[in-house]
């Protein structure tokens, strides 16, 4: 994620923010006193080679370090470029723009034309000087004209969205001359709704004129944040349309349905600074969406309440009920008050759904390798009664890749005091992909591109616990005993480092106390298929050997398993001296190897010769 706080000069700022959205454009540091001009790929000698038709402008802005008002840079910026613009040695763009080490803000060149033509205040007062009488009419004037028109976006948190915008408005089919039909709005789709309902809650969601207390008897009558977000969404000029709502919006403010009875519910509500923040923040996205999403939107609120907010990216989510137990285990081998005598950190927290139900905030770091998942967690926050974090400790990190110099400080004390670390647990669902599969093996011969092999963990440790690597979870395992020793560990996982042939080097390695742990399907964990047991397993990491094997209950028959730690050679060594190579028998039975995701494999056939199965003749 960008940052650009603390920047000591103002041609650094720029040459970053070049470098990080701008890159496959060039660039000019300045023309005419405009700080920041995007160009085509054209070479500076080319740019003034021969005149207005040598390189295609796209943005002109203005620069600077700290951060400052949006609408005092515009201002600077528009008397700075008149004089380029009136010369016409070079062709106006179709977008203006403004940035800090904070955030970066566009509007269409064409909006700010009608600006030109002004008379009323001194054009060659000095852009600079934002105190003086000229200028202050001037910010007037063009705050007045595009205030409602800007478009700005946050370094880091809304960065995705920004290379989108740059990706769509910046290329050889969007010049000057159709800068007056050029759309500074995003498309709102089934894809991005609830990721754009997330800024909506931080941007919007504070100016609406509604008392907390009365948010709470909203709340009581079902009527939640959701329902004014897709009010907005749902509209075309300030006007709700359609009437399948409970709130909808009429001339830009909230009204509810006559339906809803009760004296809160009677009257219009509106903003609380006048619907600047409204209009800013929808100046951004094309409202209605198109046709075919909208139904969609309508019928997927559930989407946007909390508990599923949490499961909008990736897969494999730890179910609530699952998550509820793996607590009740914690308190039975840490103490009930484990949660204010434990530090806890969860190194692959997703959006943080393991982590719901927690009450003690200041023991308790999240981070994500995404971004995405890091923003989602920390809107959350905002409104999801149930994620008690704090901000500061919900970070990005990627555990298999970067260093612990990039913690936050107060956690990497932790991870460096000795005592403090025998108190940390980390407690993480983290990913159960591999390299390598029946199906990847049989049908190309290689592994699953970059999933556990792009990982500076898996070259770190691959000699040390061998082919137990492929499984990105074995590498978290691996770093954390290996990295924070003597902490404990809580997670869930496949059951594999515990009994298969290929993690007898990672057995010999993880040296750890079992503690207690337990069962389920794993076709109980959304958007998992496979028939396989997923174990929550809870270990002392100051262990002197790994058991020999580990009983777990199996929650959902009340009963216990266990699991053997395989040390010699396994069933697949043995079975092979059966193996025949002969072509005429009359049957074969297929045995593949003996784990729990091929159980349902072994079967007679007729015809021999299969791949990666070990045929018998009958």
């Amino acid at each position: 994620m960008p940052t650009y706080s603390g920047i000591q000069k103002e041609e650094t700022l720029k040459g970053l923010v070049h470098d990080d959205y701008f890159l496959k454009f060039g660039y000019e540091p300045n023309i005419d006193n405009i700080d920041f001009v995007i160009t085509d790929k054209k070479t500076r000698t080319d740019l003034f080679s021969d005149g207005v038709g040598s390189s295609k402008h796209y943005l002109w802005a203005e620069a600077k370090k700290g951060a400052h008002d949006v609408f005092d840079m515009f201002t600077q910026l528009i008397l700075t470029c008149k004089k380029t613009y009136e010369k016409g040695e070079h062709l106006a763009p179709p977008w203006l723009g403004v940035f800090d080490e904070v955030r970066i803000a566009f509007v269409s060149f064409h909006d700010m034309l009608p600006i030109f033509n002004e008379t009323d205040f001194n054009w060659n007062t000095t852009p600079s000087n934002h105190e003086t009488a000229d200028f202050q009419k001037a910010k007037e004037k063009v705050t007045k004209l595009i205030g409602a028109k800007v478009a700005v976006y946050n370094f880091g948190g809304d960065d995705k969205e920004i290379k989108e915008f740059i990706k769509t408005h910046f290329s050889a089919k969007v010049g000057a001359a159709d800068s007056a039909s050029t759309s500074i709005k995003s498309p709102i789709t089934k894809d991005n709704f609830v990721q754009i309902f997330i800024k909506w809650v931080k941007e919007v969601k504070p100016f609406i004129n509604i008392p907390k207390a009365e948010w709470t008897e909203f709340k009581q009558k079902g009527i939640l944040d959701c329902d004014f977000y897709r009010a907005d969404v749902m509209s075309d000029g300030g006007n709700t349309i359609t009437e399948k709502l409970k709130i909808v919006l009429k001339n830009d403010n909230y009204k509810f349905q006559e339906n809803i009875s009760g004296r809160l519910f009677s009257s219009d509500i509106s903003f609380t600074d006048g619907g600047t923040a409204y209009s800013r923040f929808w100046n951004r996205y094309e409202r209605p969406p198109a046709l075919e999403y909208r139904q969609h939107i309508i019928d997927r609120r559930d989407l946007l309440v909390p508990t599923n907010i949490r499961e909008v990216k990736g897969s494999f989510f730890t179910p609530k009920i699952w998550a509820d137990k793996s607590k009740e285990y914690l308190a039975k081998v840490f103490g009930e008050n484990w949660q204010d005598e434990y530090y806890v950190w969860d190194c692959a927290a997703g959006t943080g759904n393991l982590l719901a139900g927690l009450t003690n905030e200041y023991n308790v770091w999240a981070s994500d390798v995404e971004q995405g998942n890091v923003e989602t967690m920390q809107s959350l926050i905002d409104i999801d009664e149930n994620l008690n974090l704090l901000s500061g400790h919900v970070f990005q990190f990627d555990f298999l890749n970067d260093g612990f110099d990039k913690l936050p400080e107060e956690l990497k004390k932790i991870i460096n005091d000795s005592g403090k670390r025998k108190k940390l647990i980390v407690y993480i669902n983290p990913p159960y992909a591999e390299a390598t599969s029946t199906a990847t093996a049989t049908g190309t011969g290689h592994n699953k591109e970059n999933v556990a092999t792009a990982h500076k963990t898996r070259d770190k440790y691959k000699s040390t616990i061998g082919s137990a690597t492929n499984e990105v979870y074995a590498q978290f395992m691996a770093r954390i005993y290996h990295e924070i020793p003597e902490c404990k560990l809580a997670l869930f996982s496949k059951l594999k480092f515990v009994n298969s042939q290929n993690f007898i080097k990672f057995r010999d390695f993880f040296k750890a106390e079992f503690k207690r742990g337990f069962v389920v399907r794993a076709d109980t964990f959304d958007n998992v298929t496979g028939k396989f047991p997923i174990g929550f397993t809870l270990w002392d990491l100051q262990g002197k050997n790994f058991p020999k094997s580990i009983i777990l209950d199996v929650v959902e028959k009340h009963g216990k398993k266990k699991f053997w730690a395989l040390s010699g050679k396994s069933i697949n060594r043995w079975i092979i001296q059966f193996n025949k190579t002969v072509i005429d028998g009359i049957a074969y039975m297929a045995n593949p190897a003996p784990d729990f995701q091929r159980i349902n494999q072994p079967y007679l056939t007729a015809q021999g010769g299969k791949a990666r199965i070990v045929g018998f003749v009958c």
